[in-house]
């Protein structure tokens, strides 16, 4: 096995980084992203954006898709391990981030998105009772 890897090389560094890492280094979900992209995906540019959490831990999914429509150059797949509660955002904040996935689409991008740490699964609500609460935009 060492001599069949020691055959190919691979990257060990990240190609480029979009944005601002907090503290100087990535979190635990964006790095387990990057070491499973870049095992699989052996001498694959690889690139990291990293854009600051809107409030109460919303990801920022529009501010990322804006900045991607404004690039010129930029990756053709992208993966992202994050996800919010569907019902903690606004209506007209996930039309418009729909709109922004439209036209991601239309520039023939991919984007894979992470299912939840419980899949689409339900959660308990006061008084005993549970209620399907969807991942956006995974699930939607």
């Amino acid at each position: 096995m060492q001599l069949f890897g020691s055959s190919f090389a691979h990257h060990s560094k990240v190609d480029q980084v979009v944005g601002h890492q907090g503290w100087g280094k990535a979190g635990l979900e964006a790095s387990l992203d990057v070491e499973y992209i870049m095992s699989t995906g052996a001498n694959i540019s690889t690139w990291v954006f990293s854009n600051a959490g809107r409030h109460e831990s919303q990801e920022p999914f529009l501010a990322w898709l804006l900045l991607l429509s404004n690039m010129s150059s930029l990756p053709w797949v992208h993966s992202v391990s994050y996800g919010d509660d569907e019902d903690s955002l606004s209506l007209a904040y996930l039309q418009r981030v729909n709109v922004e996935f439209m036209k991601a689409a239309a520039r023939g991008l991919t984007v894979l998105f992470a299912s939840g740490d419980d899949g689409a699964g339900c959660r308990r609500v006061p008084g005993g009772n549970h209620t399907f609460r969807p991942s956006f935009p995974a699930s939607r």
